[in-house]
């Protein structure tokens, strides 16, 4: 991939204290290390203030965070539809780029595999606050190894059977039967079902983000 020019722009987790009467943005501090180098926007979970905030900016690419439920998701209960209405304006943003690197993580992963119209799956005893091993499927240019460990941190996963036309599986786990890692033929997207930024120290799982970030700011 040739490198650009332009912002990476981030997502949020949305939160909320409701004995306090607040609601915000978070990001967990361990991304900022990985974020570093780009030149990053933290994007509003607030569709009107996302727009003025991102008008005029030319993003090279977009990172869906972790956190929240994705809706229609089995028992989902941590909904957040002002950030859902924010990462699909981003999505079609992208979209009619066609160039725009999008990375998707945990929940980000999700929300693309949905967009493609994969079905999701509740499974969090082997994938919520584990770690647990990973089989890479096809060769991959930032150097997995056959099988490696990832920080995992969700109850949702995406299972392999029936995956819909369009997407590209990286990554499995489980035997096979859930997918890890995986992009959209078409576009320059990415899924990444583990968390980059609870790798200490950065190990195999963070360098697929490091690569794709690398190459597009």
């Amino acid at each position: 991939m040739t490198r650009q020019e332009g912002w990476v722009a981030v997502t949020q987790r949305r939160v909320r204290f409701p004995t306090r009467g607040e609601e915000g943005d978070y990001l967990d501090a361990r991304w900022m290390p990985l974020l570093a180098s780009h030149r990053v926007v933290l994007v509003p979970g607030d569709l009107g203030a996302a727009r003025r905030l991102l008008d005029g900016l030319e993003l090279a690419a977009i990172l869906l965070s972790g956190g929240n439920d994705v809706p229609g998701a089995p028992g989902a209960v941590d909904l957040a539809p002002q950030r859902d209405a924010v990462e699909h304006w981003l999505l079609d943003r992208a979209e009619r780029s066609g160039t725009t690197t999008v990375v998707g993580v945990c929940r980000g992963a999700q929300v693309l595999a949905a967009r493609a119209g994969a079905r999701l799956a509740e499974d969090a005893p082997r994938h919520a606050g584990t770690r647990h091993e990973v089989r890479a499927v096809v060769p991959a240019s930032w150097g997995w190894p056959e099988t490696f460990t990832v920080a995992s941190h969700h109850r949702h996963v995406l299972p392999a059977a029936g995956l819909p036309a369009g997407l590209r599986v990286l990554a499995v786990a489980d035997g096979g039967a859930t997918v890890e890692a995986f992009t959209y033929e078409r576009l320059p997207w990415w899924g990444l079902m583990w968390h980059p930024e609870r790798e200490s120290p950065p190990r195999h799982a963070t360098r697929a983000l490091a690569q794709l970030l690398d190459a597009t700011t």
